[in-house]
This record gives C-alpha cells, structure tokens and sequence, in this order.
C-alpha cells in the first residue's frame, strides 16, 4: 500500500513554528512591558513598551526611535502572517515542485521576520538605554534611575526570534516525500 503524507514532519512542524511565532510577535508587539524602570524618590515600577513613553507623568524624549522599532516589529508581524499563509499552502499542493517553491519562500520569510525581530531586540535597549541615561543629565528630570530591566514583553520577542529561527530552518530544508511500502505484520513460522 503506497502513503503520501502532504507534507514532511520538518516542513509541518515549520507550519507550527511559524504560527508561535507570529502569536509571539503580535503578544510583542502590544505588550506594554519591554522595560520596568525604578527611580530613586518614588515607590512603585514604571514599565516602558513600544507604544508608550509616558507613564504617570514621567516620559522619554519622542525620538524616532521608537518609531523605527515599532515599524521593524509590525513588519515581522505581516511578514509571519505572509510565511505561514505560504507554508500553508505548500501543505495544500500536491505536485512536488510547487510543494516545494512554497516551502522556500515560507522559510525565505520567515528568515526575513528573524532579521526584523533581531534588529528590534537589539536596537530597543540601546536606544532606551541611551534615552534615559541622557534623562539623568536634564535639569527638568527630578528622578534619579535605581536601575531597570527588561520585562516579560521583551522575552516573548525573543521567543519568537527563536521559534522564526526554527521555523525557516525546517521549511528550507528538503523535503522528504518518496512513496513509503508499508506492508501489513505476518507472524513467522518456523518449522
């Protein structure tokens, strides 16, 4: 009895990868929480994300930044949606080069959504780093910076570079569709 599956493990888990990602990206992306700040004089921890520079009256200068950022990250965002929409359709197909162009492209943009989120993750700290250091120094600024780190938000970013990585790998590699023979289980006899 001759099997074909639509598509190889590598390239279904690739499918699996692409969407928690995508999940991960857009759970980013409105997430308010990439960096919890503390200030010497006040009490309770004020979070910084993509949207947002003001928080209780305490802002970050509107640098373009921040534009750039959430720019890179909504990109990611479409892109993810556009890979797995394609991976998709390469499960669909059955002819093994169309199969095949589909799953290229799926981890072609997937790769493209890695190189978005990566640049994100590190352009945002630099900058806000650089931001609030510079606050320090504005006579207008009455709080002193304890410390800050990054926060959940930030981690679900890089959960998703993780999972476009693994994603684009398995829809590249080859895919493995030759006909298998199962053949049903006899019992020997040895006589």
């Amino acid at each position: 009895m001759y099997g074909t599956m639509p598509g190889s493990v590598l390239q279904i888990m690739g499918e699996v990868f692409s969407g928690v990602a995508g999940v991960f990206l857009i759970i980013a992306s409105v997430g308010q929480d990439w960096v919890e700040v503390q200030f010497f004089r006040t009490t309770h921890v004020i979070t910084w994300g993509l949207w947002d520079i003001c928080v209780g009256g305490l802002c970050l200068p509107d640098s373009g930044w921040l534009e750039i950022c959430r720019g890179l990250i909504l990109l990611a965002v479409l892109l993810s949606l556009g890979a797995f929409l394609c991976g998709l359709v390469g499960l669909c197909i059955h002819s093994h080069c169309s199969k095949r162009a589909w799953f290229i492209l799926a981890g072609a943009l997937m790769s493209l959504v890695a190189l978005l989120d990566l640049l994100t993750l590190i352009l945002y700290p630099a900058m806000f780093n650089s931001d609030i250091v510079h606050l320090q120094t504005d006579s207008h600024w009455m709080y002193t910076l304890k410390t800050w780190n990054f926060d959940w938000t930030y981690g679900f970013g890089w959960g998703a570079f993780i999972f476009t990585v693994g994603a684009s790998l398995f829809f590249i590699l080859p895919l493995d569709d030759k006909k298998t023979i199962s053949k049903p289980f006899r019992a020997i006899n040895h006589r």
